[in-house]
């Protein structure tokens, strides 16, 4: 703590120089993953981009449009370039380095060009247009929300620098609004007004190839937290055709030892709920386990395509297939070990098959609805509460069909019964008890005196030890459900759609400017409210890797309403500029790519809590076969204990934690005949 309020006041310094600053997180992470080399290329890159902009409208005769365009994406970037990355994000205005005063020009150019632009005849006619038909009122509130949700008040709130927390309100929503300022600009300026229509199928294969990357690349195809490295270990277990491993020898166990992987009754297990580990298991017996994450990231963009195209429009689809495809939040979560890209598909293509089974009683809408209580039902395999949820509401939705869609009905029950049932006999195969999940028997020793749980109560959430800003107050109360409601809608704000400006922009315009909703649309927010609501009582929040991950089975109920509010915009402006629009909504996402997604694959996921692939490359080069390779390293030990085979057999190797030498010799003497090998940081 005393470290932690040493770099509150160094920042304190820092606020009266350059009037914006912020705290040092509970964790005492790095402010970035990325070297300052590294960060110099990306931005390289970034201008380069914004050269090949101004060229390619230039060529069109569009050269103050391509401008503003390029303007978009430098200052976005150099937004981005000004925010630390990690755990809370927020910006650091200072001198140091001094590419920093090179981004600070580039956002008051980016003012200066946008002031021009707007105080010209049209631009005034623009502005005049926005205030009227918009309101002054509203388009205040809009800001509102804007500039208090561009960052978390979490660590704020934990350490009481509320002050530092209004000056980084004050200058997030000035350079939002100058960001927002840009695109009214663009209207204002002759530009393109027609764009083609990208096929559904060339978004889905496009996430699904910016995944891959960003898990060959980013993501170095290791786990990044301790839930990947044991999805990953009971995949494998799953691949061999069994429930768990043989238990390790004594003496290696705590070589061998890791958060949610657990030795007891004679099982080696994870302990997390197992519907993921076995469709990765697929992955893993074809060797490639960290490419079913972007794979299933793709069907998920046709499903939530078709399923829009269904019950509101075609245009309204392709909206909300473009956002997904490019969302930097879908995109991150493609690329990891993390469950929630099934759980989506399992929930989509659910509601996929009921639409179509739409009300007969013909065998295919029977077949159509059986297939959907099997994807409901492999969702609560998968992550359970959520399924619980969705699968809920889904059903009562489905009972609207009585009398005459009764076989629908029955047929989604049995499916749902007969793939749910999955979790039941995992329960019974690993812990004898078909109701008592392997997680809750593990957290129940590992925490003996609290619980990891829902409700209110001091016995709710970890124990009384250093999670800091992650988890400020003892126990889960009202109060801390509602800071980790602002913490969740601030990270969705900045990850969802990566426009730097705040991508729930489009959500606020819904409901500011009452939007009118189709029943689809008003299902999709009861399911957001569900879900969200429910997460209220939970004591975790999770933002601090993907993003409000834990919100994310509400993905579509979030994008469906995003593309719900850029047809508001629509609607409410000049049949003209209809065409510009589209224009400039795909120029955000294009940006929220090429900049915000690209930003977080070098500043923050790239050896992100310690895990990088440099064991494996290192065992790789030394060609290791039946040795027990001792590792001593700063970075997580899940770097090399993820590498293992979770039945240690004879020609492969083991990765252990170096115990030192005492510790180690007892090891060796327990897998006699291999050889012994160390490997370090220093390798």
């Amino acid at each position: 703590m005393i470290a932690q309020k040493n770099g509150w006041q160094g920042h304190w310094l820092a606020l009266a120089v350059c009037a914006c600053a912020g705290p040092a997180w509970a964790a005492d992470a790095p402010v970035t993953n990325a070297t300052l080399a590294e960060l110099r290329l990306w931005f390289m890159v970034m201008a380069a981009a914004a050269v090949v902009l101004i060229g390619v409208f230039w060529s069109r005769g569009l050269p103050l449009f391509g401008a503003l365009a390029a303007l978009v994406l430098l200052g976005s970037s150099a937004r981005l370039w000004l925010t630390q990355p990690l755990w809370f994000p927020r910006l650091e205005i200072v001198a140091d380095p001094p590419e920093n005063l090179i981004m600070l020009l580039i956002l008051a150019a980016q003012a200066v060009l946008t002031g021009v632009v707007l105080m010209r005849p049209a631009g005034r006619e623009a502005v005049r247009g926005l205030f009227a038909g918009a309101g002054i009122i509203r388009l205040f509130l809009l800001m509102g929300l804007v500039a208090v949700f561009c960052l978390s008040a979490t660590p704020y709130v934990a350490y009481g620098y509320y002050t530092a927390f209004g000056l980084q309100i004050g200058v997030g929503g000035a350079l939002s609004l100058v960001q927002m300022a840009t695109l009214v600009a663009m209207f204002a300026v002759a530009g393109p007004d027609r764009i083609p229509r990208i096929p559904v199928a060339a978004l889905a294969v496009f996430a699904t190839v910016v995944s891959a990357v960003l898990a060959w690349t980013a993501f170095d195809r290791v786990p990044h937290v301790e839930d990947e490295l044991a999805y990953l270990f009971q995949a494998r277990t799953f691949a061999a055709g069994t429930l768990w491993a043989p238990v390790p020898p004594e003496a290696a166990q705590p070589a061998l030892e890791y958060y949610l992987l657990e030795v007891h009754d004679g099982k080696w297990i994870s302990v997390p709920a197992q519907g993921w580990a076995i469709v990765l298991s697929l992955g893993v017996l074809i060797g490639v386990p960290w490419v079913i994450n972007p794979i299933l990231t793709g069907i998920s963009v046709w499903l939530a395509h078709d399923i829009v195209r269904r019950t509101i429009s075609r245009e309204r689809a392709d909206m909300v297939a473009l956002l997904m495809a490019t969302s930097p939040w879908v995109l991150a979560v493609g690329a990891t070990l993390m469950t929630h890209s099934v759980m989506l598909v399992a929930v989509l293509l659910a509601w996929w098959c009921l639409i179509r089974a739409g009300e007969g009683v013909a065998r295919r809408a029977i077949l159509l609805a059986f297939i959907a209580g099997l994807a409901l039902g492999w969702s609560f395999v998968t992550r359970p509460l959520d399924a619980l949820i969705v699968g809920g509401l889904t059903g009562l939705w489905l009972l609207r069909r009585l009398p005459g869609g009764i076989g629908q009905v029955l047929a989604c029950a049995v499916g749902g019964v007969l793939s749910g049932s999955v979790f039941l006999l995992l329960n019974y195969g690993t812990t004898g008890d078909i109701l008592l999940t392997p997680q809750s028997d593990y957290l129940s020793r590992l925490w003996p005196d609290t619980k990891n749980a829902f409700g209110f109560g001091p016995n709710v959430g970890p124990p009384a030890t250093s999670w800091g800003a992650l988890d400020i107050w003892v126990g889960h109360s009202p109060a801390e459900g509602l800071l980790n409601l602002i913490n969740g809608i601030a990270s969705l704000n900045l990850e969802l759609l990566g426009w730097t400006f705040g991508s729930l922009v489009p959500i606020w315009i819904v409901f500011i400017w009452r939007k009118r909703l189709t029943g689809f649309d008003r299902a999709m927010l009861v399911i957001l409210v569900a879900l969200v609501g429910v997460l209220f009582f939970y004591w975790f929040t999770g933002t601090f890797y993907l993003g409000p991950r834990y919100w994310h089975t509400a993905l579509i109920p979030f994008l469906v309403l995003s593309a719900a509010g850029i047809e508001a915009v629509k609607d409410r402006l000049p049949d003209q500029y209809h065409g510009r629009l589209h224009c400039i909504i795909l120029l955000l996402c294009a940006v929220s790519v090429v900049s915000f997604t690209s930003w977080r694959g070098v500043s923050k996921y790239d050896g992100y809590g310690g895990f990088t692939g440099d064991i494996r490359r290192q065992a790789q080069a030394a060609e290791l076969s039946n040795a027990l390779v001792f590792v001593a390293t700063n970075a997580n030990i899940g770097s090399a204990l993820y590498l293992n085979d979770p039945f240690l057999p004879e020609g492969k190797p083991i990765f252990l934690r170096d115990m030192g030498p005492e510790q180690n010799a007892a090891i060796i003497a327990a897998f006699p005949g291999r050889k012994v090998v160390y490997l370090g940081d220093s390798e």
